[in-house]
């Protein structure tokens, strides 16, 4: 591939436009770099590029430290022109989709907290973006490598930044979890490892899976979940303010569901690990509002989405638990791990954890 897809100049010179007219103005461009360092950090890196490639329909994604370089590659689908006119842009989406946590459209902007440039290849793009002007796409001349895959490459700063991405990649080695919420991904090589999960058979209750990670039977992890059901109307209000959606452009959004696994620790996800552990003894995984680094989720106190979404969460414990102990055709010894789903908690801990 030697030339740029009909599309790439035009999208361009939309970008260079918009940063001329920042650069013009100051007071302008300054929530854009507010927002753009907020997202500067290693540890969310592969996160985002892992709801990416999900996104895209990949089934399988690989990522490497290789020689002072990092390295993510997917199977998924290439980029449509609206898929990479929205890597042009910054602090917009148009994802609809609740289950995804990229809706400010700044998730593959945190690749440049590894370095100052960015490559990204396709069967159909060969681009670089630069720091400075970081939605702006420069064509890489010249024959690309020649591959069906995604591939996004960062030369990586400084030490500092290698560790800092090293450890994050060594995390998901550890826990992997988050596989269990994407669509499609499932099967990960991480460096010269690969981890996957794998269902070993249908769970106790219904909408209820066991789950292995790398077909070890020995330890099961029961991933539950929810019916769909429609957001009511003051989360839909408060999902339309933050994704700063006009009359113009509003959408209807599809109902969701909520998940626990039990077998995990008891994190908060969005797809993605959030920063809120629970003592609750199953990990929890809903389309909650997020704070805007993406440390944590608002406060239930402020969101009625997320105050909906946690009793969903309890709800669907506790009637998983009450269904699975009234299977009174089973065995004793198969139905006493449902209490496994009883939370023992201080239930006068206020905080977010609580």
């Amino acid at each position: 591939m030697n030339s740029a897809p009909e599309y790439f100049e035009t999208i361009r010179q939309r970008a260079q436009g918009r940063w001329g007219q920042l650069e013009a103005d100051p007071e302008l461009a300054g929530p854009w770099h507010q927002l753009f360092n907020q997202v500067q950090s290693p540890r969310h890196v592969l996160s985002e590029l892992l709801q990416n490639a999900d996104d895209a329909g990949a089934s399988k994604a690989a990522v490497r430290v290789d020689n002072g370089h990092f390295i993510f590659e997917h199977d998924g689908e290439d980029f449509t022109e609206e898929q990479f006119e929205s890597l042009c842009r910054f602090a917009y989406s148009n994802k609809r989709s609740l289950h995804t946590i990229g809706f400010r459209g700044i998730g593959f902007k945190s690749t440049f907290s590894l370095g100052n440039c960015v490559k990204l290849f396709s069967p159909s793009l060969s681009v670089c973006f630069f720091k400075k002007r970081f939605t702006l796409p420069d064509w890489i001349p010249g024959d690309s490598p020649k591959s069906d895959l995604t591939r996004i490459q960062v030369e990586i700063g400084n030490e500092n930044v290698a560790t800092d991405i090293k450890k994050n990649i060594d995390e998901w080695l550890k826990n992997p979890v988050s596989l269990l919420f994407f669509k499609n991904v499932r099967r990960m090589r991480i460096n010269d490892e690969e981890v996957h999960w794998g269902s070993i058979g249908p769970g106790p209750v219904v909408n209820s899976e066991w789950m292995a990670l790398n077909e070890d039977v020995g330890k099961e992890y029961l991933l539950i979940q929810s019916n769909e059901e429609p957001f009511p109307d003051d989360a839909l209000e408060e999902i339309k303010n933050e994704r700063s959606l006009t009359v113009d452009n509003e959408a209807e959004f599809p109902p969701c569901r909520v998940e626990i696994v039990l077998g995990a620790k008891g994190h908060l996800y969005v797809v993605l690990p959030t920063g809120v552990e629970t003592e609750l003894p199953f990990a929890c995984n809903a389309p909650f509002i997020q704070d805007p680094a993406r440390l944590k989720i608002k406060d239930v106190e402020m969101s009625p989405t997320n105050c909906w979404l946690l009793n969903r969460i309890g709800t669907l414990a506790a009637s998983a638990m009450l269904q699975w102990l009234n299977q009174t055709d089973s065995q004793t010894i198969e139905r006493a791990p449902a209490y496994g789903l009883l939370p023992d908690v201080d239930r006068e801990k206020q905080s977010l954890e609580g």
